[in-house]
């Protein structure tokens, strides 16, 4: 009985780190579509959400939520507000992709290459974090040139992201690419918060602040064509790099 007990102990303490390891890289498990079937594809990428928000090593895909942006731009349209200003993000990052949920997914037919195709998110919350420069006018006359760290949050938002899907083959497999993502959305609210941390407030700044927070609709049109393409060229970063890391094979039947 006690060399029983002895060789059951060598053994535990020899496989449990194995056990360990296994299960601290865990493959990525797909639940396959049949082309085109809308219904699946919500259930599909609602998965893959949950999946790959940190990332994959076994298909190479990094940390998706928050991912790293280089550059992102608002620009707002002449005579839609007091600002007339372009405002450019640098080194941000991107949160909002785990939490959200697939509405709808139309598209990715048997022969995909060109297809249209539409899907719809719903997210609680788009932040985004990052070094902000800013350069324009504030009522036509007063210039403005500003810097610093800057978060903008977009709130309880439905995203509707539509593009054209391309056959991409690389080392004799076939991989599907979103090209020309086009993004329209409705949101509750939209706000940005300037971080002074170690300098003063300044003026622009807070009349910045004050006017989204009490006008945030007008000022979300006047910058939501830029918004549409600075945010939907994240989401197609996001798409693709789950598409081009992980082979078309896996994600549908062979029917």
């Amino acid at each position: 009985m006690i060399v029983f007990l002895s060789l059951w102990v060598v053994v535990t303490q020899l496989c449990l780190p194995l056990i360990t390891a296994q299960s601290s890289n865990i493959s990525l498990v797909i639940n396959k579509c049949p082309y085109g079937n809308s219904e699946c594809l919500v259930k599909l990428y609602d998965s893959l959400i949950q999946a790959l928000s940190n990332g994959n090593k076994e298909f190479n895909i990094p940390t998706l939520d928050p991912i790293f942006i280089d550059e992102f731009h608002i620009q707002t349209q002449p005579n839609a507000g007091p600002f007339d200003v372009h405002c450019a993000f640098l080194n941000a990052k991107f949160f909002g992709f785990k939490n959200s949920t697939t509405k709808k997914f139309n598209g990715f037919p048997k022969d995909f290459d060109g297809a249209e195709n539409e899907l719809v998110l719903h997210t609680p919350k788009y932040v985004l974090n990052g070094i902000y420069k800013a350069n324009g006018t504030l009522l036509k006359q007063i210039p403005i040139s500003l810097s610093g760290n800057a978060t903008i949050k977009l709130v309880n938002i439905f995203t509707r992201l539509r593009f054209i899907s391309r056959k991409i083959v690389k080392d004799g497999e076939i991989y599907v690419k979103a090209e020309n993502m086009k993004m329209t959305a409705e949101l509750h609210r939209l706000t940005i918060k300037f971080h002074y941390s170690g300098r003063e407030k300044n003026l622009v700044e807070e009349v910045a602040e004050e006017f989204i927070r009490t006008n945030w609709k007008m000022a979300f049109d006047s910058v939501k064509e830029s918004i549409y393409v600075s945010f939907g060229n994240i989401w197609q970063d996001i798409f693709n790099k789950i598409t081009m890391n992980i082979p078309y094979r896996l994600f549908f039947t062979n029917e």
